[in-house]
C-alpha cells in the first residue's frame, strides 16, 4: 500500500515538472510567434536602423512580408518567390536554415501542446487535476520567470556572445557571416536581433504574469479560506468517526 502511494506520489510529482517544463517552452515559442507577425516593431527597427531610409519603404515591406510567409511555410521553395530573389544565393541558403530551424520549433511546440494536454488528461483520471492544475501554472510562470531573467541577461550582459554561440551551435555550417553592406545585414543588423529578444522577453513577462496570477490563490474562483476550514473540519470528524 505504502509502495503504490509513494509510486502515486512519485508520478504525481514527474507530471507536474514535465508539464513546467512544456509550458515555458510553449510560452517561448508563443513569444516568438507574436514577435515574428508583429508587423509594427519591422516597421520601428526598420526606421530606427536607417533601413528605410537606405533602401525605401515600400520595396522593403514588400520583402518583409513575403520572408515572413515564407519562414513559416512548410514546403515553399525561396528561388521561386520574386521578391526574395533580391537576397543573394548564400542569403537565400542561410534563409532556408532559419526557415528550418523554425519549422523545427513549431513541429516541436506542437508536441509540446500535445503533452501537455496529456499530462492534463492522466492528472484527471488520476484524480489530481482539480488540486494540481493551480500547481501547474504557478510552477509554469516561475520558468517563465527564470527565463525572462535568462533572456535579458543575454540581451544586455552578453548578447554578441549569446548571438554567437547560437550560430554556431544552429548553423555549424558557417553560412551565416555577411559583409554590412548586405541585404541580410541592412535589414536585420545584430542589434535588430536585441530588440527582438527584449520584445520576446515583454510577451513572456505578461504571460507569465497571467500564468502566476491563475495559479496563485488571488485568482477567481479560488476557494475561499472559510470554505477550506470548513473541509478540514469536515475530515477531521470523518477520521474521529472511524477512529
Amino acid at each position: 500500500m505504502s509502495h503504490n502511494i509513494i509510486g502515486g506520489e512519485g508520478e504525481r510529482k514527474a507530471l507536474l515538472v514535465i508539464s513546467t517544463i512544456l509550458i515555458a517552452y510553449i510560452v517561448l515559442a508563443a513569444s516568438f510567434f507574436i514577435v515574428l507577425f508583429d508587423h509594427g516593431f519591422y516597421d520601428r527597427s526598420y526606421d530606427k536602423y536607417g533601413t528605410y531610409k537606405e533602401l525605401g519603404v515600400e520595396g522593403i515591406r514588400q520583402i518583409t512580408d513575403n520572408l515572413i510567409n515564407y519562414l513559416i511555410s512548410e514546403n515553399t521553395e525561396i528561388n521561386k518567390i520574386p521578391a526574395l530573389i533580391t537576397f543573394t544565393a548564400d542569403e537565400r541558403s542561410h534563409l532556408v536554415d532559419v526557415r528550418n530551424l523554425i519549422r523545427r520549433g513549431k513541429h516541436i511546440a506542437l508536441l509540446c501542446l500535445l503533452g501537455l494536454a496529456a499530462i492534463i488528461l492522466r492528472l484527471r483520471a488520476k484524480g489530481w487535476l482539480a488540486e494540481d492544475w493551480r500547481k501547474m501554472l504557478r510552477y509554469g510562470g516561475y520558468a517563465v520567470a527564470a527565463m525572462l531573467i535568462a533572456l535579458f541577461s543575454m540581451s544586455y550582459l552578453g548578447f554578441d556572445s549569446a548571438f554567437g554561440s547560437f550560430h554556431q551551435a544552429f548553423f555549424p555550417q558557417g553560412n551565416y557571416m555577411f559583409p554590412s553592406d548586405s541585404l541580410i545585414k541592412t535589414m536585420f543588423p545584430d542589434e535588430f536581433f536585441r530588440d527582438f529578444a527584449v520584445r520576446m522577453g515583454f510577451h513572456i513577462l505578461v504571460m507569465g504574469l497571467i500564468l502566476y496570477f491563475l495559479g496563485s490563490r488571488f485568482a477567481l474562483g479560488r476557494t475561499k479560506p472559510e470554505e477550506g476550514k470548513k473541509r478540514k473540519k469536515k475530515k477531521r470528524e470523518k477520521i474521529m468517526e472511524r477512529r
